[in-house]
């Protein structure tokens, strides 16, 4: 109830109802599920791309957060941060480091940890007893020592870590990802089948080169082809 109240635009009416707050339970269960993929890890590197991206999103979150909860926009706030832990850290970042994540990697673990917790503590506003729930519990693993979360500092962005034209090309990567599986399963292809090769005909292809490994993993693909777009108002085109 309390999320849905902080979701809620004061200047607009909220309609109420069971079915209203089953959205905000569902996204409720998705945070404090995703703490039992969080373990304990010694400082590691973010050397990786998909991890540059999540934490240039996760500092990104935290200065938005901090002018959006100062400024008395509770709710600009709360929407910010149920999408954030929706679509980029559950969808698209977990997705991405699963093989990661089975393989104990200890970079990804840190990374993992890192985010959580300061989501936990960016989100103790708005659901402030669930979040201390799943903090405790990480204490209980040994994984937080702070006593309770509402104890700890706020968040502080780390701007260094901000990186703009990374966000965008992960996004344009993303949105690639998605067309290839839709054809896939247009053309009632399995992922789990693996295909020699994609083409993908797009402007500026030399930005992709980093993140080939994240577009072939998502698509099951052992080689990507970049062609540049047949029409001129074409954004991005793919062919299997």
């Amino acid at each position: 109830m309390r999320l849905l109240y902080c979701l809620q635009d004061p200047a607009q009416e909220l309609r109420f109802g069971f079915h209203v707050a089953k959205d905000p339970q569902n996204a409720i269960n998705i945070l404090y599920n995703t703490s039992k993929l969080i373990s304990n890890s010694k400082k590691g590197k973010i050397s990786n791309v998909e991890d540059k991206w999540i934490m240039s999103k996760l500092n990104n979150l935290i200065e938005k957060i901090t002018v959006d909860l100062e400024s008395l926009h509770p709710h600009i706030a709360t929407r910010s941060l149920k999408d954030f832990w929706l679509n980029d850290f559950s969808r698209q970042y977990i997705q991405t480091v699963r093989d990661r994540i089975s393989k104990e990697d200890e970079n990804v673990k840190f990374v993992m940890k890192e985010v959580y917790t300061t989501l936990l503590k960016l989100c103790s506003p708005m659901i402030p007893f669930v979040t201390e729930k799943a903090w405790q519990e990480l204490k209980e693993r040994k994984i937080v020592d702070e006593e309770s979360m509402h104890l700890c500092d706020w968040p502080k962005a780390d701007k260094k870590k901000i990186n703009i034209n990374l966000e965008k090309m992960m996004e344009h990567a993303l949105q690639i990802t998605e067309r290839g599986l839709a054809l896939r399963d247009k053309a009632q292809i399995g992922l789990k089948w693996p295909l020699p090769k994609i083409t993908i005909y797009i402007k500026g292809k030399e930005n992709f080169k980093d993140l080939q490994d994240i577009i072939k993993s998502q698509l099951n693909v052992k080689e990507i082809k970049f062609e540049s777009p047949a029409s001129k108002g074409t954004e991005f085109d793919i062919e299997l």
